[in-house]
Order: C-alpha cells, then sequence, then structure tokens
C-alpha cells in the first residue's frame, strides 16, 4: 500500500478535526445547535471553506455518527480482552456499551435516534455485531453455551444487544440521572440473560 501523501495526510488531519468540533457542538448543545455557520466560527474556517471536506451538513453528522460507533467499538474491545470465557465476554462486553451510552448520552442518541443512514450501516456496524456473534459461536463450540432449537447463535446475540440496547436506551432518557446507581443491577439483569445460554 502506497504510503499517504503530505497533501492527504493534512486532508485527513483536517477532516477529523472538523469532526471533532462538529461532535463537541453537538456534546453542549445538541444536534441543534450544530451549523455549517457555527462550526466554522468554532474553527476559524469560512463555510464555504468546510465544503472542501463535507458535501453537506448530513454528510458531516453522518461522519460524526460513524466516529461515534467506532469510539463505542473500541471502548467495548478494551474491556473483553483478554477474558477467560465467552460468559465473561458478553459481561463485561455489554457493561461497557452501557457505561459508554451513559458516559456519552448525546453521541448514543445521535447514533441511534436518528434515521439510519450509511454510518449506522456500514463498517463499524459490521464489526460490532461480527464481534458479538463471534463471542457467542465460541461460547456455542466450546459447550459453554447451549442453542436450543431455532435460537441459534443469531438468536442469541440479537437478544443480547436487544438487552443492552434496552438498558442503555433507558438510562441516557428517562434515568439518566439514575445512571450510575443502576449500573450493578444492570450488570446483574446481564448475568441473569447470559444464564440463560449457559450449558
Amino acid at each position: 500500500m502506497d504510503k499517504p501523501t503530505p497533501q492527504a495526510r493534512r486532508l485527513a488531519q483536517t477532516r477529523s478535526e472538523i469532526i471533532k468540533n462538529a461532535r463537541q457542538i453537538i456534546v453542549e448543545q445538541g444536534i441543534e445547535g450544530l451549523s455549517v455557520r457555527a462550526l466554522a466560527d468554532r474553527i476559524d474556517y469560512t463555510a464555504g471553506a468546510l465544503y472542501k471536506y463535507f458535501d453537506s451538513k448530513d454528510d458531516l453528522i453522518d461522519a460524526v455518527r460513524a466516529e461515534a460507533f467506532e469510539r463505542l467499538n473500541s471502548f467495548i474491545a478494551t474491556r473483553i480482552q483478554p477474558t477467560g470465557s465467552a460468559a465473561d465476554m458478553l459481561l463485561n462486553g455489554g457493561v461497557a456499551y452501557i457505561e459508554y451510552a451513559g458516559q456519552h448520552p448525546q453521541e448514543y442518541h445521535l447514533m441511534f435516534g436518528m434515521e439510519p443512514s450509511k454510518a449506522t450501516s456500514g463498517e463499524q456496524r459490521d464489526i460490532a455485531m461480527r464481534s458479538l456473534l463471534q463471542i457467542v459461536e465460541f461460547g456455542l463450540m466450546q459447550g459453554e453455551f447451549v442453542a436450543q432449537d431455532a435460537y441459534d447463535a443469531s438468536a442469541i446475540s440479537y437478544h443480547c444487544w436487544a438487552t443492552v440496547h434496552g438498558i442503555a436506551s433507558l438510562q441516557t432518557t428517562i434515568l439518566l440521572d439514575e445512571r450510575d446507581n443502576l449500573l450493578p443491577l444492570s450488570r446483574e439483569m446481564l448475568q441473569k440473560v447470559i444464564d440463560g445460554f449457559t450449558a
């Protein structure tokens, strides 16, 4: 693979800086606070210059969403490697998902609270789903988990994702002020779900 040119590196760095500042505006003011003009003023650019990097505001928001998925995946990955069993990986990964959502509620809603887009159906989502499925398949292969009839690896993975997503959604909306107190209970709930698949 060819090494990126200095110009390509500068473009990538500037694009990354634009995404970072757009994310900060969203975190501070919500998505309604993000405008091309406000972002340009923040980073001392002209609004027109930003269109060199992004075709539209929607394109910029999608880039922020894609980065949020990447950050979530990285956060989870640090919690599940290395662990001794598939059950431990599922539990630690699920708790990490809930923790990340609680720490970054605006980003979480940016990822999941908007219409599907390239960011929500792209590489980072596929990485997350593949990782979850691989953990479940590993548990089945080791005899740690048991599939029952049509309740196979895909169904178990979906069950786990639906559980942590439901908890995370509650703890980033109506239970936002209670999320820290509910984390131990959330961990216990996830453990009971995982126990249901365990041999």
